[in-house]
């Protein structure tokens, strides 16, 4: 089942413009939902950057989402902390409390780290991976071929 990732209009931690037309880039492209108060999705980021290192070069792009990094200038700043100390390198989003984006997707989100595997028409392939994705490599690695194999 094909479900579209929303659309959205968005600015990452640096304060560049992103919107759903970066999946288009990329015949891949792993989302993963994290928040500043989540220990776990902190632990794994350097894990995350390593996967990202390793896929750039199959066209597969990872970009993150700070669930609560727009929420208030302070929990920006302890965004943009976690993400230097863990070394990202990769893109992450800074989502607009008051954007549809936020207010229908993100909301609804129950469990971090969630990670969602995107293709490049901007769908969402299978169900959402809850929880850490050290643990569930297969189930990423099976998606990402899913997609891969019908290019």
């Amino acid at each position: 089942s094909k479900e579209p990732f929303p659309t959205f209009s968005e600015v990452d931690m640096e304060g560049n413009q992103i919107t759903e037309e970066v999946f288009s880039d990329y015949d891949v492209t792993i989302v993963n939902f994290w928040n500043n108060g989540w220990g776990t999705c902190i632990e794994e980021m350097p894990q995350l950057e390593e996967m990202y290192q390793n896929l750039k070069a199959e066209n597969i792009n990872l970009i993150g989402v700070g669930t609560d990094s727009g929420e208030s200038e302070e929990n920006l700043e302890t965004s943009r902390k976690i993400l230097t100390e863990k070394g990202v390198t990769f893109q992450n989003i800074s989502p607009d409390p008051e954007n549809a984006f936020y207010q229908d997707f993100i909301s609804e989100i129950l469990g971090y780290p969630t990670t969602y595997v995107v293709d490049k028409e901007g769908n969402i392939i299978g169900a959402p991976i809850i929880g850490n994705l050290e643990n569930q490599m297969d189930v990423l690695q099976k998606r990402i071929d899913t997609i891969l194999s019908e290019k």
